[in-house]
């Protein structure tokens, strides 16, 4: 299994990023537009947001979508997961079959309920979504050695 070393110091860095909703108000989605950098042990991970490095990360990726906060899933489910996909920023059906494998392995690992659709969301991210990890802030290249943070917050 791939650093699960990473997830407890991986609580710790998405606890922070968790947003706080105001009480019985509801929160949509919006799509997904761009990423922000997090520097965490190892190097530095990537989490699709809405807007460059706001944090606004309760964001939804699906078919259609394009752009760097696609490339950011691509690659952390290439790096992380082992699929088969290029990192061409084009969330077409290929990335979406990935989305669906990485969700379905996801509820086998954590038994976390994801609805194995294809879409990366919210539930998705929470739901132990790996994101890989990069020894420098500008390169999209991964750590060789794998090492990925998985989301464990609810």
């Amino acid at each position: 299994m791939r650093s699960i070393r990473a997830t407890l110091a991986a609580t710790a860095v998405l606890a922070a990023m968790i947003p706080v909703a105001s009480p019985g108000i509801a929160q949509a989605a919006a799509s997904c537009n761009s990423f922000t950098t997090y520097s965490v042990t190892g190097g530095f991970m990537r989490v699709p947001t809405i807007g460059w490095d706001t944090g606004a990360y309760n964001c939804d990726l699906g078919r259609g979508n394009f752009g760097d906060a696609v490339r950011v899933i691509q690659v952390s489910m290439r790096r992380c997961m082992g699929q088969n996909i290029a990192d061409d920023r084009d969330f077409g059906p290929k990335t979406e079959q990935a989305v669906k494998n990485v969700q379905t392995r996801l509820n086998e690992w954590y038994d976390v309920g994801l609805a194995v659709d294809g879409r990366y969301g919210p539930k998705t991210r929470r739901g132990n979504f790996p994101f890989a990890v990069f020894p420098t802030f500008a390169t999209w290249t991964p750590r060789e050695d794998g090492y990925c943070y998985y989301n464990v917050n609810p």
